[in-house]
Formats: structure tokens, sequence, C-alpha cells
């Protein structure tokens, strides 16, 4: 007898510490966080595409609808979802990425037709040429993309973009310092929009190469 009141009263106690906790874990306070200050949207409106309310438990978040909910209003992949934290009792962070067009590359079977991505390659837009604007834009030629960038050809042309980043040009910088980039077997070639070229050995260490390559063009050589 005293074993079954002994387990009535621990059922009860764990019954009434889950509404107890749950009352207090109710969602006070969301926070969006970007690694740089977001350029084409804002925290308010990444926290109002979330679709969470204040109120709402903390227990219950679904993180798969809250990101599907932001890819849903950012179209193109131009803002993504990399994480939502709960700290508890009451608090949410939303980490974002904001990809921002950078490079435009040619679709392969499509005439006419350009991809407009970012330099991580995680964009996803298509453009007519005739409506392309190639200010602020990397024209990548030598290469075509067919239904993916996960290829030997654009990895390659993402670690000179880091390489790059490496010197002190972020992707925003390169963007406005590049004019164009051919994907050569063994070399890529960059046209600044200057006028100046630089090509780099894509079979050496692309960090020296594209320091070499930036360094020349500094010191005018």
């Amino acid at each position: 007898m005293k074993k079954r009141y002994l387990s009535v009263a621990i059922g009860l106690i764990i019954v009434v510490a889950i509404a107890i906790f749950g009352n207090i874990c109710k969602i006070q306070k969301v926070e969006v966080a970007f690694s740089k200050a977001p350029v084409s949207t804002s925290t308010v409106e990444v926290y109002e595409s979330t679709k969470i309310e204040m109120g709402d438990s903390i227990l219950n978040l679904n993180e798969n609808l809250i990101k599907q909910n932001v890819a849903n209003t950012y179209e193109g992949n131009s803002v993504t979802v990399t994480d939502v934290v709960r700290v508890f009792p009451n608090k949410v962070v939303i980490y974002c990425m904001e990809n921002l067009p950078m490079v435009a590359v040619k679709v392969k079977g499509e005439s006419e037709v350009y991809a407009v991505t970012d330099g991580n390659f995680q964009l996803d837009k298509k453009v007519a040429k005739s409506e392309l604007d190639l200010e602020g834009l990397i024209l990548i030629e030598g290469i075509e993309v067919t239904n993916t960038y996960n290829t030997e050809g654009f990895k390659t042309i993402n670690k000179v973009f880091k390489a790059f980043e490496g010197q002190g040009l972020d992707f925003n910088a390169q963007a406005k310092f590049f004019k164009k980039l051919i994907k050569g077997e063994n070399t890529v070639t960059l046209e600044t929009r200057d006028g100046c070229v630089l090509t780099l050995n894509t079979t050496g260490d692309l960090s020296l190469e594209a320091q070499k390559a930036y360094t020349n063009y500094l010191s005018g050589v």
C-alpha cells in the first residue's frame, strides 16, 4: 500500500514539475544573428519570416519548420537559417547566412540563360542574358553550370575567391574589383575592372598565388 501511495506521489510531483517548467519556458525573446550585418533584409524581417510567436513553448519549437518558413520567404536561398539554438528558459537565437549575388555563369543546355549566385554557390537564381546586369557581378567563362555547383571546377573557383579573401578582399569587394574570371585547365585568369589581368596557377598553393598576383597588381607590375 505504501509503495502505491509513493508511486502516486512521485507521479503527481512529476506532473506538477512538468507543468511549472512548461509555464516558465515560454518564449520571451528571439534574437536573429548574422556574421555580418545583412544587406538585403533586416533582422526584424527575418524574425517575422520565422513565424515564431512570443509566448510559444520553447520545448515545442520546430526547427525544421522555422528553416522552411525562412526559405519560403527568401526565394533563391538568399537568406538561410544555419542553426536554431534554445537558450533556456525563454530565449531563442536564430543564426542566419545571407548569400549575396557575386558571379554570373552560363547555364549549360539553356540558351542565353545565366545563373547568378554568391561566392560559395548557395544563391540560386536564373536570369536571361538580356536581363543580366554585370555591374557588381563577376562573369565566369570557361565553365558552365548544370544542376549543381558541386564539381571540381567550381570548388577551385571558390578556393580562388577565398584566397583573395585572405588578402583582405571580402566577396563583396571582389565583385567590385574583378570584372571577369576565366577558368582554364590549370589556371584561373581574372580581369579587373580597371583592365589588369591576374593569372593564378591552380595546381599550386592558391593562397600564395593570390598573394603574389595581388601584390604585383598593387605594385603595378
